[in-house]
């Protein structure tokens, strides 16, 4: 099956060819539209987090940051590196986890077997996203983006003894050292500039995947599909969207629903991270890493996620509870922030791997 698969590829490439062709004005208006969004908003509000995160990865201190969480080691049963990792994984952006761990794992510091698993739950949005963005400018709340930072992190703790995820004890010498320096700056920077070049080339792409769907009538069948089951007709295209590429859960924040349904159905789609940050996981992360098990571990973190968040709605805060409700008019203020924001969670770690060779390799793989 899958030789035949690979027969019909050059065959169903020129048909995409022709279309794209054949919609040239659309697609061409969709890559203007991602453009502004890249120039006037993704740059300049990701830069800054992008920097500190990969100075965190450039230096060695994510890998010893988990000498200094020896309780989340224990809570979890990971080694002190692994510790690390799950930290950062939960800060810097969906798959850098699952890259972190490949690298652990061709340095010969984690069984191959190990870091397939641990892939599956470290796994996170961080805080510029969640909190300063899907909570403060989309919800126009920052303390809903802190309820689903916090209900994503337990989560995926949860999920972690769920499964019975655990690595052997590592002496804190086996990992890289700590090491900040005008070098690591540098190289910080310098993996900055390039990943947002990667990152800004799949706005484009999904700009162009999506606009296309549209003119072939994809949506259209959604709405249809929806209708006869009974679904207001915004919503389950918006739904399909977001579950195929988080870029597109804005969508879903104009449907209608309820704050007390919004939320927590946000929270978990973050957590699950949308079929396009779990192939790019499949594609950064160790051979071993299972698609299978990947996307049952997150269809069960979103789960959780979803319940933490929920049963946190008492402790919002009144007057950012209120702020939520206007979140329409965030998104119209803002200029749909939204789409091009939530690619960092699926673009930044594409070259986040020290050195050009391994750069290269990454990007080959996936």
């Amino acid at each position: 099956m899958k030789k035949r698969s690979v027969q019909y590829a050059p065959i169903l490439l020129l048909m995409l060819l022709f279309l794209l062709a054949g919609n040239a004005k659309a697609i061409a208006a969709a890559i203007s539209e991602r453009l502004t969004l890249c120039l006037d908003t993704l740059i300049p509000s990701l830069f800054g987090c992008m920097a500190a995160a990969n100075l965190l990865r450039e230096s060695g201190a994510g890998a010893q940051l988990g000498r200094h969480l020896r309780i989340l080691s224990h809570l979890l049963h990971f080694s002190a590196e692994c510790t690390g990792i799950f930290a950062v994984s939960q800060l810097a952006g969906y798959p850098v986890g699952a890259l972190l761990l490949r690298q652990a794992s061709e340095a010969g510091r984690l069984p191959a077997k190990d870091a397939a698993r641990l892939s599956a739950v470290c796994f996170g949005g961080g805080p510029a996203f969640l909190v300063g963005f899907a909570g403060a400018e989309l919800f126009g709340s920052p303390a809903a983006g802190w309820i689903m930072l916090a209900a994503c992190i337990l989560a995926n703790c949860a999920a972690a003894r769920l499964c019975r995820l655990r690595t052997a004890s590592a002496s804190s010498s086996g990992c890289p050292a700590c090491r900040l320096s005008a070098a690591a700056l540098t190289a910080a920077v310098s993996d900055t500039v390039r990943s947002l070049a990667q990152i800004c080339g799949i706005v484009l792409c999904f700009g162009v995947l999506t606009r296309l769907a549209e003119c072939l009538g994809a949506l259209r069948l959604l709405t249809t599909a929806g209708k006869a089951a009974g679904i207001p007709p915004q919503t389950v295209p918006a739904l399909f969207a977001a579950i195929l590429d988080v870029t597109q859960l804005r969508g879903l924040l104009c449907c209608g629903l309820p704050f007390h349904i919004l939320l927590p159905l946000t929270a978990g789609l973050l957590s699950f991270g949308g079929i396009c940050v779990q192939l790019q996981c499949l594609a950064l992360g160790v051979p071993e890493l299972s698609a299978g098990r990947l996307l049952l571990t997150r269809l069960l973190a979103a789960c959780f996620t979803a319940a933490i968040t929920a049963a946190a709605l008492p402790f919002l805060p009144a007057p950012d509870a209120a702020a939520v409700f206007a979140h329409e008019s965030a998104v119209s203020r803002t200029g749909s922030v939204l789409p091009a924001l939530l690619i960092l969670c699926t673009g930044f770690p594409l070259l986040t791997g020290r050195g050009g060779q391994e750069k290269e390799i990454a990007v080959r793989r996936f």
